[in-house]
């Protein structure tokens, strides 16, 4: 089976949209999600195409927060999870609530972990392309599966394959490029794959007139030349 794997939508709809359509177009049978729909650009329409579609997701730690995790006033003017919790639905709080903090299955090429952030902390823990993977201690042939960083990396060590399929809606690393990951369970393959969310994220910001100038600025990024992933026209 080929799955689609993306994360770290965090409000941008219209590029969380622009993936699933991306991944769909290359093959994906089942689609995964790595948490935080929410965050940062303020509204629930990520997690209402998650519903809609019966897409399976993880709790990232912006859900977490969203649900009742305390907020300084001077985090939520970037975070504004405030805005959007205020708009939660009880129908919607009991489905995110029921979001798993990892998932795991056995598949035809070897075991297959997803999580938010890491093995160790599958919520909160951040694993950069440059971490030392050497204390997850995990069983050869497994294949994890993080987002969190919305830095996108592919690495072996110890017989365990480490993917971050960064953020399909707001790359850290990229300001224009979005990321996400293609897996097919029986040969292994992975592919992380790049596609360009500015026209998505004007139509977003549109949408929703002022964000954070931190946030706006994340987005302003330029593209470094070693750009981990194939680019492909969404």
């Amino acid at each position: 089976m080929i799955h689609g794997l993306l994360s770290d939508a965090h409000g941008n709809v219209e590029a969380f949209k622009q993936a699933i359509a991306l991944l769909r177009r290359f093959g994906a049978e089942q689609l995964h999600f790595l948490g935080d729909a929410v965050g940062y650009m303020p509204g629930l329409g990520v997690l209402d195409a998650l519903i809609d579609a019966g897409i399976p997701a993880v709790m990232g730690n912006h859900e977490e927060l969203l649900l009742g995790g305390e907020i300084s006033s001077s985090r939520d003017a970037i975070y504004r999870l405030m805005q959007t919790r205020a708009i939660l639905t009880e129908a919607q709080r009991q489905t995110v609530s029921a979001w798993p903090r990892q998932r795991r299955w056995l598949a035809p090429c070897g075991a297959v972990l997803l999580v938010h952030g890491s093995p160790a902390s599958p919520t909160h823990g951040y694993v950069y392309p440059d971490s030392d993977l050497g204390d997850f201690h995990l069983a050869p042939g497994t294949t994890v599966f993080m987002g969190h960083t919305h830095r996108p990396f592919l690495r072996e060590q110890a017989g365990v394959r480490y993917v971050n399929i960064g953020s399909c809606g707001l790359p850290r690393d990229a300001g224009s490029l979005g990321c996400v990951g293609l897996f097919d369970d029986t040969s292994g393959e992975v592919r992380l794959m790049r596609f360009d969310i500015r026209d998505a994220t004007h139509a977003a910001l549109r949408r929703l007139g002022e964000i954070h100038p931190a946030v706006r600025a994340v987005f302003e990024r330029p593209t470094p030349d070693d750009i981990v992933g194939e680019v492909c026209d969404a």
